[in-house]
């Protein structure tokens, strides 16, 4: 088992109405940069992967882009095509091949990607997210706190001596957490301590939809008697808990179970326009997957 630590940075239509006619639904973010560091059996860091992608849809950088990375127009023009740079990276993962990101959005854009541009995803369908994991092992679960990759470094007192959003450093930077983590364990079985964060990061995690309803309906029993379907594998889901209100009745909450899936989380929003009360629904598989 290949444990691979990788970093994205990505650019995007440029805001507010100049990127309108630019904007491509099926491809919102661009990949412009890998980064990615091989851990050995023993969690060090290893063979690193950099390689910059030449865009071929958002060829101009985005202004908050281009501040957060520190990189030029210019640059967008260096590199090469991002099937040619996948490949590549493909290699350099090898088989059996865990990808670890600090979070869910590296995997989706790799995902976004890889699919604008027909390739072949099978050999990525074990990830975990680092974000998570350090929140279990070093936080004691504490998963609502989103915690950025400069705040776990000086937790755990690691070094800080390359530059931010790069993306082979700030892969490195997570491959040097996952390994403090490792080592507080005290065990080298990594393989078993990290097996409940595993997750297929190129299954249909999310979906939203929205429907339309008669003004002035209860909510609740308007929301509970949608027949709702598992994002991942289209299973109807069951539920036997209360639809909850979360914000003086213009949002809600509900949990709903799949058979292969677990627990997923439904919220809904309304608001009214010409007469119909117009809910949103928005639903997410688990993570970790098995309730960690």
């Amino acid at each position: 088992m290949n444990f691979v630590v990788f970093d994205l940075e990505w650019n995007s239509a440029v805001p507010g109405k100049a990127g309108v006619s630019e904007n491509h639904p099926d491809l919102p973010f661009e990949i412009i940069e890998i980064g990615a560091v091989k851990l050995s059996a023993e969690a060090k860091s290893g063979a690193t992967f950099t390689a910059n992608v030449k865009p071929q849809v958002y060829k101009k950088l985005n202004k908050y882009i281009a501040r957060v990375t520190q990189r030029s127009q210019e640059s967008l023009g260096q590199g090469d095509p991002f099937p040619l740079v996948v490949s590549k990276f493909i290699d350099f993962c090898g088989t059996d091949v865990i990808l670890a990101s600090w979070g869910l959005s590296d995997p989706q854009v790799l995902k976004q990607n890889m699919d604008f541009h027909n390739l072949d995803s099978s050999s990525f369908n074990k990830a975990i997210n680092l974000q998570v994991v350090f929140a279990h092992m070093a936080e004691g679960g504490q998963t609502s706190q989103q915690r950025s990759i400069e705040y776990a470094l000086e937790f755990l007192n690691i070094e800080t001596d390359l530059s931010f959003h790069d993306a082979l450093n700030d892969a490195c930077y997570a491959g040097r957490i996952l390994n403090a983590l490792l080592l507080k364990t005290g065990t080298e079985e990594h393989e078993k301590v990290l097996r409940p964060f595993l997750y297929d990061p190129f299954l249909q995690r999310e979906k939203t939809w929205q429907i339309a309803v008669a003004a002035g309906g209860n909510a609740e029993a308007v929301i509970s008697k949608q027949e709702i379907t598992c994002p991942a594998c289209q299973r109807v889901l069951t539920s036997d808990e209360p639809v909850i209100s979360t914000k003086k009745k213009k949002r809600w909450s509900w949990f709903l179970n799949c058979e292969k899936h677990g627990r997923l989380r439904c919220t809904i929003s309304r608001y009214r326009r010409e007469g119909k009360d117009i809910y949103h629904f928005k639903l997410t598989l688990p993570y970790p997957p098995n309730g960690y």
